[in-house]
């Protein structure tokens, strides 16, 4: 769809799909092809790309998913989010894998898919809204049916951390809110009818069967083990939610407030608010849940709002900052009156709020020295809380180091197993859940060796490094959900190592392409080289910017998510500490040698080559690195 011209054109999934399968895949590839380097975020020429996987609308997989692709204004790089609810099979379920919007409408817009029928309809009457009282409205207009994705005001004002809101409050990042809100385009709304035939729907149900059987409920108990802070909430507000198709296997929860509003509130988005509130009030209230549901209707990114609130509580602790200045009561941060003024200024640019609008690292430079020196370990490169750090994992040194953005799903693929031996060291229970000698098993057959699962060396994890990212990418393409695969730990195995083979088998099911493991690995090899040559061409060229940021080097790391002794296991399993540890510098670029070396990239430069390329079916792409300058020898 181009919103300059309104013209809409359907295109074959199969021009794209045998190679880049689904999901991220194919949304990098339609990125590569028709996104120039130089354009920025903002520019016509820029693309939203709204895509689906093979897995799709197949229910009881967890894989009720969806991927939103585009160049972002945090960085002018192409980056990208990950959703759940029930959009994305909506989209599905009316007949299409993907929509790619580009061009800026004259006036506001919003998309309606209704059944494989597609138009462009006027939105004025939807601007300034919230994204959820869009979403409700847009309902009440077109039928209950229909599935909303919109933005809110900091969408529409171009907020650089603002994010996409759909159904179930799923929420989508990378500053791509912003993108959709400087094309004039407020809202999709999305209606499906009829069910994706699979391949071969006998084996389907087979292997639906086994999943469940390999996958653990995730009760309350494990839910407050991860989300710690959850224990100020009270039980009986919380409520299971569950995804288009789900079995629920996974942490993703409701509240119910005292007016009976529900909404989404698990992760980050209980995590921005819950501590401060209890602080502030001292006794539990509905505050953390009205700040969560006001950061989601404004259109704000959790992690954006959680760095920007510790570093305005600094300030004004330091002086840097008073509340005349702000016209924000920093005075009373906890309470309802703060984060309302906050949120409202920030997403429409009001005052102060136009500055904290850009990202803390932005404002900071831009008040001077002072301010700057307040902004430590607590904020990225990209203006996010940072999380599941290399101090504390080092394989994650690497999925961070690569990435245009916090690569949640790689991080967790570490971070998720490592909780649950810690949940072990603590627990009484008869059974061993993840203890040493179940985690270096599961290292073993994920990650490639069993040094990768020992946190006091730097041995091993460059192959745990690359081995996750192929999982990942391939599970983003397919695509699965990320708070249950890849399934690594299952209490119904013998040895409760689970099952790195089931995506190939799902995806075979599915589609009728014969793909083991190994086979659909490489296809996430493939989109990771292609997203890398993305990159190179935008900026981020090879070992130079394959960096850490420096208080990774220079900080010690004072704590960690639900884990604030910063245990792991170390040699032989051992228990071993890794608090106020920092990363060895020297240490960190020998295991970018290594990785390099595996990637097939040239280790000097941690450029591509073009013999690695073409191995991987993209001898193309590797002619258009080489004619500028971005290949390695």
């Amino acid at each position: 769809m181009d919103l300059s011209t309104g013209a809409i054109h359907r295109i074959p999934t199969y021009l794209y799909s045998d190679l880049f399968l689904g999901g991220r895949g194919i949304a990098a590839k339609i990125y590569w092809d028709e996104v120039p380097p130089q354009v920025d975020a903002f520019h016509p020429d820029n693309r939203l790309i709204f895509a689906t996987g093979p897995v799709s609308a197949a229910t009881n997989f967890l894989g009720s998913r969806w991927q939103v692709c585009g160049k972002s204004p945090i960085h002018d790089r192409f980056s990208y989010c990950n959703l759940g609810g029930s959009w994305g099979a909506s989209l599905k379920l009316a007949g299409y894998d993907a929509l790619v919007v580009s061009g800026k409408a004259r006036r506001p817009v919003y998309i309606c898919v209704d059944r494989g029928e597609v138009a462009i309809r006027d939105a004025s009457h939807l601007m300034g809204k919230g994204a959820i009282a869009c979403r409700e409205q847009m309902k009440a207009e077109l039928g209950g049916a229909f599935k909303v994705v919109a933005i809110g005001p900091a969408g529409e004002n171009q907020v650089t951390f603002s994010v996409l809101m759909a159904d179930g409050d799923a929420s989508g990042s990378s500053g791509l809110a912003a993108v959709m809100g400087s094309k004039g385009l407020k809202a999709i709304a999305v209606r499906g009818k009829k069910r994706p035939k699979v391949a071969r729907p006998e084996r389907l149900r087979e292997l639906r069967r086994r999943v469940l059987e390999l996958t653990t409920q995730m009760d309350m108990d494990f839910l407050l083990s991860t989300v710690p802070h959850l224990r100020f909430v009270s039980r009986d507000r919380l409520k299971k939610e569950v995804c288009f198709g789900c079995a629920g296997r996974c942490i993703r929860t409701s509240y119910e407030d005292a007016e009976g509003r529900r909404g989404k509130f698990t992760c980050g988005s209980s995590y921005l608010y819950l501590l401060r509130a209890h602080s502030f009030y001292g006794e539990p209230t509905d505050v953390p849940f009205k700040a969560t549901k006001l950061m989601d209707d404004h259109g704000l990114d959790s992690y954006g709002l959680e760095a920007t609130i510790m570093w305005l509580a600094r300030c004004y602790k330091a002086g840097v900052l008073t509340e005349e200045q702000t016209g924000i009561p920093l005075s009373k941060i906890g309470s309802l009156e703060f984060i309302e003024a906050l949120i409202r200024k920030i997403s429409f640019r009001e005052g102060f709020g136009d500055l904290l609008a850009r990202g803390v690292r932005r404002v900071a430079e831009a008040l001077g020295p002072e301010a700057q020196a307040l902004v430590t370990d607590y904020v990225s490169k990209t203006n996010y809380l940072p999380v599941y750090g290399p101090r504390m994992y080092i394989t994650t040194g690497l999925l961070h180091a690569m990435e245009p953005r916090l690569p949640i799903q790689q991080l967790h693929e570490v971070a998720t197993l490592a909780l649950r031996w810690v949940m072990n060291q603590s627990s009484s229970r008869a059974s061993p859940g993840v203890d040493s000698r179940v985690f270096r098993a599961i290292a073993k057959r994920f990650w490639g060796s069993e040094l990768a699962a020992d946190f006091s060396t730097y041995e091993g994890k460059a192959l745990a490094a690359a081995r996750i990212q192929d999982r990942q990418y391939a599970k983003e393409c397919l695509i699965l959900c990320d708070f249950v695969w890849p399934i690594m730990y299952s209490e119904a195995t013998q040895d409760r190592v689970g099952d790195p083979g089931l995506e190939s088998s799902i995806c075979s099911a599915v589609t009728g392409r014969d793909l083991d493991e190994e086979g659909l690995y490489r296809i996430g090899e493939r989109v990771f080289n292609l997203q890398r040559a993305i990159l190179a061409r935008e900026g981020h060229v090879g070992r130079a910017h394959d960096s850490l940021e420096e208080f990774e080097y220079t900080v010690p790391l004072r704590g960690d998510i639900g884990n604030p002794d910063c245990i792991v296991p170390g040699r032989d399993g051992e228990v071993f500490s890794r608090k106020g540890m920092v990363v060895d510098r020297g240490a960190f670029e020998r295991l970018k040698d290594e990785y390099y070396g595996i990637r097939g990239w040239d280790v000097a430069t941690g450029l591509q080559k073009m013999a690695t390329l073409e191995e991987l079916g993209l001898e193309e792409v590797g002619k258009t690195l080489q004619g500028e300058g971005l290949l390695g020898g």
